[in-house]
């Protein structure tokens, strides 16, 4: 009688050893391509991606959950470090310098290519995910103002003209509506940052606020 021979599972490791180049995707790769395709101004399709990185759509939906989530990810990653870089190189403290802060951060988003392209060529995009979602790129531009206005104010270097979440977003979403207006317009970003920290500065002083 012949012995049974039973198939030996193969870990995935094993797999991926011996198919280097059908290594199993993960996530981050998702992340990865959809940042190169945002860069290089291609359009960030489920479709294009899911077969970019080897699995289905239905895999690729579960790891993202949506276009519009995958997006706020790629922006947030640009996001994030140019405004830590501004707070790191904007000299002063109080009014000042907060201002100073978004006049960098604006400037910075408003001239890096990539971000004009995408605002221009997906307006609609770019104005739905403007939004105050704690997950959104907008929501943690929020989060990360009132982290730093809530430090100028422990250092008593700034007293706000009200309440601190009220603050950040009226900067954020003031800022973000005249840059992506004057983008989308294909006009130069330098004036509407500059109109948006008058407007920053004025509040914070006290003289936009009901009497």
């Amino acid at each position: 009688m012949t012995p049974k021979i039973t198939k030996r599972k193969e870990i995935p490791l094993v797999k991926a050893l011996a198919n280097p180049e059908r290594a199993q995707a993960t996530p981050l790769d998702v992340f990865k391509l959809a940042r190169k395709f945002w860069l290089e101004g291609r359009r960030i399709s489920i479709g294009d991606l899911a077969k970019g990185v080897g699995v289905s759509r239905v895999t690729l939906y579960r790891w993202v959950e949506s276009k519009d989530r995958l997006v706020e990810e790629v922006l947030w990653s640009f996001a994030k470090p140019t405004f830590e870089n501004a707070i790191k190189e904007s000299p002063g403290s109080g009014i000042d310098h907060v201002v100073e802060v978004h006049r960098r951060f604006m400037n910075s988003l408003g001239t890096f290519e990539p971000m004009r392209r995408f605002i221009h060529d997906n307006p609609k995009t770019a104005i739905r995910i403007q939004t105050n979602d704690p997950r959104s790129a907008h929501g943690r531009i929020i989060e990360i103002t009132i982290a730093h206005l809530n430090d100028q104010v422990a250092k008593g270097k700034l007293k706000l003209p009200a309440p601190v979440r009220e603050v950040a977003e009226m900067m954020t979403f003031t800022g973000g509506a005249l840059l992506y207006s004057a983008i989308i317009g294909g006009r130069p970003p330098g004036p509407a940052v500059e109109q948006s920290c008058m407007i920053m500065r004025l509040f914070l002083q006290g003289k936009l606020t009901k009497k």
